[in-house]
């Protein structure tokens, strides 16, 4: 019995034993903590202290590396440098602002988008579906500061616009290099998403050269930069931006479709479009007059051709520069402009932006042989206005209305005459049309561009104008309120 008695008992020992065990690994004991609560007190799993959520000095602290998480990137620096910079932009088409952003049509309120400021001296860009149809453009600075904005100039193939304020030794946003940056990369999207400004959102680059934006449409003259970083309604024309400080996209659109898929404008076409907006108020395009298409191995493989990108010339325009240059169907083209050539965007991009008059050098294989041309390029049939030489002085102006420099009549007198009026801008809706011919601002009489700008620096902001316009039908004084 006595034997019985040892074996349970021991047994009973030796259970308890594992229990407290088992117990001590599942549920380790802590010391107590400064709170108060007592040593070895338990607490639910993730929850580091008792509560509902963690104190503010707990939260602030890097996790530790026992915890096996590794800290993300740090924005702030780099967010608050260039937020000054960034400035919110509202737009009044007729009595009401309008909001034309990424898939959301029909919104109407006062937060119409974003910009960057690229120079000094006001110098704005942004979406040319921010300022569309605006007859009134309001530009509010980082500090509070706003100030009525003129347009520059804009060009809907690439949705990118230029405005611009009259102030100066303002802070400038930096123009990256946006073929540098690999996918992958952090990068940060700052805009003023339903008028909430300065909205900060982080995300990495999802991908590059995107040319398929939607299903069943194709872009024949850009590509895209892809993020996962939020971009809403506002953001539009605001910035993507590098860790290094560096603004490497102006977003633009988002693919509503599902979320997390936004696109940008690369900085380096942005760099590519601003001199022609500055200087002609639009993109003069040139033009190689070649319809082409990109390679595929099928293609590469009949023509013997050993390379798998380029772009097969698969009709010529007649009389074109690259008829005239001796280029043939069937030449596949591999490099322009001292640049390779992988698809058939690549061409349409540079050759768009090669430069009217200028020539260029083309590399093609022909009969199982690279060959080089000179081209000497055309100005796009779709080109609006005189864009086929020099800048024709070319200057925006409040009222929506461009003007530039023309002889008109018998000599060589200068006149201002009106090249382009926004939709439904103060211009448009007092009857200026294109194509007039402005002769006096007050009492003074304008004979170029220069005097026509100077003479509208006198009137100050709210004071009406007067403009002496010589219509094809009438000649008449037109009244109206500078912004």
């Amino acid at each position: 019995m006595k034997k019985w008695l040892f074996i349970i008992a021991g047994t009973a020992i030796c259970s308890s034993l594992l229990t407290a065990t088992a117990f001590h690994f599942l549920f380790p004991r802590e010391p107590a903590s400064s709170n108060g609560a007592p040593a070895g007190a338990l607490r639910p799993p993730g929850n580091p202290t008792s509560g509902f959520g963690a104190s503010p000095s707990l939260a602030k602290k890097s996790p530790t590396p026992a915890t096996g998480h590794t800290p993300g990137p740090d924005f702030s620096g780099l967010v608050e440098a260039l937020k000054p910079s960034i400035v919110h932009i509202s737009a009044t088409a007729g009595e009401r602002v309008s909001r034309r952003v990424q898939g959301y049509p029909g919104q109407d309120d006062g937060s119409l988008g974003t910009g960057i400021i690229i120079r000094e001296d006001g110098l704005i860009v942004t979406n040319y579906h921010v300022i569309q149809g605006a007859s009134r453009i309001q530009v509010k600075l980082s500090d509070g500061k706003q100030y009525p904005a003129f347009l520059k100039g804009r060009d809907a193939q690439t949705d990118l616009a230029l405005i611009q304020i009259r102030a100066q030794k303002l802070p400038v946003a930096p123009l990256g290099d946006s073929d540098a940056i690999p996918v992958g990369a952090w990068v940060v999207a700052v805009g003023n998403p339903f008028g909430l400004e300065h909205t900060t959102t982080a995300g990495i680059v999802s991908a590059k050269n995107r040319k398929e934006i939607a299903p069943g449409t194709r872009n024949n003259y850009w590509s895209l930069l892809q993020t996962d970083a939020a971009i809403n309604p506002g953001n539009s024309g605001g910035p993507l931006i590098s860790m290094n400080g560096e603004v490497i996209g102006i977003n633009t659109l988002v693919d509503t479709r599902g979320p997390g898929i936004g696109y940008a404008i690369p900085s380096n076409i942005v760099k590519e479009i601003i001199p022609h907006l500055e200087k002609y108020g639009s993109v003069a395009r040139s033009y190689l007059g070649v319809h082409v298409q990109s390679i595929t191995p099928e293609l590469a493989q009949q023509y013997k051709y050993p390379h798998p990108k380029g772009a097969i010339v698969v009709k010529l325009s007649p009389d074109g520069p690259a008829a005239k240059a001796g280029l043939r169907e069937g030449d596949i083209i591999t490099e322009f402009n001292q640049k390779p050539i992988e698809d058939d965007n690549d061409i349409a991009w540079e050759a768009s932006i090669a430069g009217i008059g200028k020539s260029i050098e083309m590399k093609v294989f022909r009969d199982h042989k690279f060959k080089t041309f000179s081209v000497t390029m055309a100005s796009h049939p779709g080109n609006t206005g005189d864009l086929k030489g020099p800048s024709p002085q070319v200057s925006s102006a409040p009222f929506g209305i461009q003007v530039q420099n023309v002889s008109v009549g018998i000599g060589s007198n200068s006149k201002v005459m009106v090249v382009a009026v926004e939709p439904d801008s103060i211009g448009d809706r007092h009857g200026i049309r294109q194509g007039d011919i402005i002769l006096n601002v007050g009492k003074s009489p304008v004979r170029n561009t220069q005097e026509y700008t100077l003479a509208l620096q006198r009137y100050a902001m709210g004071q009406n104008v007067m403009l002496l316009v010589d219509s094809p039908n009438a000649t008449r004084w037109v009244i109206l309120p500078m912004q």
